[in-house]
């Protein structure tokens, strides 16, 4: 457990290489992993393409259970992350942040929005548009890698999205565990300045906000 006599934690989950000090930032991939308990192998990732992760990241898993307080969470912040879990994953996963949050402390999220995707599939009459789809909505697989050459793929898998959510399908989802406020959001619109620390403009255009909250 974190120490929370400082006040409610900001907390951020899949942070990948956006780790502002001001936050907690746990993630849970393979390669940081590797990095944070066998260091020596750092080298040999970088060389595979996967950075050196910055010193503050700590290692947790939002499906099995971030090492947070519950109700010690001001706000909770997960980009690009939602989307690479089974549905019964996601489930857990929000159960659980509500669980960390504050009464009226926030959740926000940013995702592939699956309707923007459709429309474009359905507005592109081109004979490539399936294939521009599978593509841009990573649910397809170009390539099956074989033998030896699979393994960083098995080893650092979550790549693909396996459950894609529009605005309407996720917003009941978070109703279902109990968030309320529930509402489209668009970078930078909270009124809580912190976020800011964490939206990254690259992650946002033609994707989905979300920004709900646990009920006072």
């Amino acid at each position: 457990m974190y120490n929370t006599a400082m006040g409610h934690q900001y907390v951020q989950f899949g942070c990948g290489m956006c780790a502002p000090p001001t936050w907690l930032n746990f993630d849970a991939g393979p390669a940081f992993w590797i990095q944070s308990r066998l260091p020596f192998f750092t080298p040999i990732l970088v060389k595979r393409g996967f950075p050196p992760y910055p010193k503050n990241i700590l290692y947790g898993d939002v499906i099995k259970g971030l090492p947070i307080p519950p109700q010690s969470a001001e706000a909770v912040y997960c980009s690009h992350v939602l989307e690479h879990m089974t549905l019964d994953e996601f489930r857990l996963a929000i159960r659980n942040v509500y669980t960390y949050l504050r009464p009226g402390g926030t959740f926000r999220m940013v995702l592939p929005d699956l309707e923007q995707l459709i429309n474009a599939y359905k507005n592109d009459p081109t004979p490539g548009a399936s294939s521009r789809f599978m593509q841009d909505s990573f649910l397809g697989e170009p390539t099956l890698t074989r033998g030896l050459k699979s393994l960083p793929t098995a080893l650092f898998g979550r790549a693909r999205h396996l459950w894609m959510w529009d605005y309407k399908g996720l917003a009941e989802q978070l109703a279902a565990a109990g968030f309320t406020d529930i509402r489209r959001a668009q970078m930078g619109d909270s009124p809580d300045p912190r976020f800011k620390e964490v939206e990254s403009i690259e992650r946002w255009p033609d994707c989905l906000g979300v920004d709900c909250k646990r009920p006072a």
